[in-house]
């Protein structure tokens, strides 16, 4: 491509490169591997099964969690997995199926930079911002999976989390000051809304980012709920497990807070495409293999028959 960038290859793909006829597109990330021979089939039966669905995802596993054996901080990592999955309507970028129409009603923002999963579904479970939150929208496929590399040091950790906080809090300014004051008319036809301010405005989206800076004024503020929402998964978990689990949740807690400063410093200095290398190396000798007694049955229950 001329220009560079996730966001500019969706928006090409879903407006003029997929099929005029696709009934739905797959969209996957290069540094995963899919865990099952028929992750793919299930997804898209799912979504043709599912009326109500906008959106089928499968089961992100980190590598980690495949192996018999695991050490102190890769079990933090996993239990922290497990909280995310506490949370309604979990969007994963890595790989998911989407109905073509709702795709096309999308154009991702040139600067929305990372957490371009939190944007489209924030889209879909609210019918383009016109509804209360639907977690419906989004659909759960069992017994489909993908593996993807965990991040094995602090550092990693840490890299991964800012971006994840500038994602957020770019989202957060989008979504909840920005787009859903725009007229009706403008919201069910959001594509066009998005490509018009990129093309005539191209800062447009770093003037907001700019402005939210200056009223919020402190770092735990990049977002609502940025200093809840780690005890808020925590608490959603069964009672058997919050003790297990409070090592991981104070853990997060304290990443997210480091995290956040630096992505507040970043964002303060204009810096917003913030990426880290996840090129994943550690998956090159990966071999992905069928559901088996082997693989973390705790993630699947009953599958759809194709």
């Amino acid at each position: 491509m001329p220009e560079r960038g996730k966001n500019n290859s969706w928006n090409l793909f879903v407006h003029s490169y997929s099929a005029a006829n696709a009934a739905c597109l797959c969209f996957m990330d290069a540094d995963i591997v899919i865990h099952g021979p028929e992750t793919l089939w299930r997804m898209y039966c799912a979504l043709e099964l599912t009326p109500n669905a906008s959106v089928a995802v499968d089961h992100p596993l980190k590598d980690i969690a495949l192996n018999g054996r695991n050490s102190l901080s890769e079990r933090i990592s996993l239990a922290t997995s497990g909280m995310t999955r506490t949370a309604m309507a979990q969007l994963s970028g890595q790989l998911y199926f989407i109905r073509t129409p709702i795709a096309r009603r999308i154009h991702l923002p040139k600067d929305l930079a990372a957490c371009e999963d939190g944007f489209i579904k924030a889209l879909v479970c609210t019918d383009f911002l016109t509804n209360r939150l639907c977690p419906d929208r989004v659909t759960l496929v069992d017994g489909a999976a993908h593996v993807f590399q965990s991040y094995r040091t602090f550092r990693d950790v840490l890299r991964n989390q800012k971006r994840q906080m500038i994602g957020q809090t770019i989202v957060h300014i989008l979504i909840d000051k920005y787009l859903k004051n725009l007229p009706v008319s403008q919201r069910l036809n959001m594509a066009n809304a998005i490509r018009d301010r990129d093309s005539c405005d191209r800062d447009w989206l770093k003037r907001l980012i700019a402005q939210h800076l200056r009223e919020i004024r402190y770092f735990w503020r990049l977002f609502p709920n940025l200093l809840r929402f780690r005890y808020d998964r925590w608490r959603a978990l069964p009672l058997g497990k919050r003790i297990s689990y409070l090592p991981s949740a104070l853990t997060g807690y304290a990443v997210t807070l480091l995290a956040s400063h630096m992505a507040f410093r970043s964002l303060k200095q204009g810096s917003i495409n913030y990426w880290p290398d996840t090129r994943s190396r550690g998956l090159k000798e990966f071999v992905p293999g069928e559901f088996s007694n082997a693989s973390p049955e705790r993630f699947f229950t009953t599958a759809i028959q194709p």
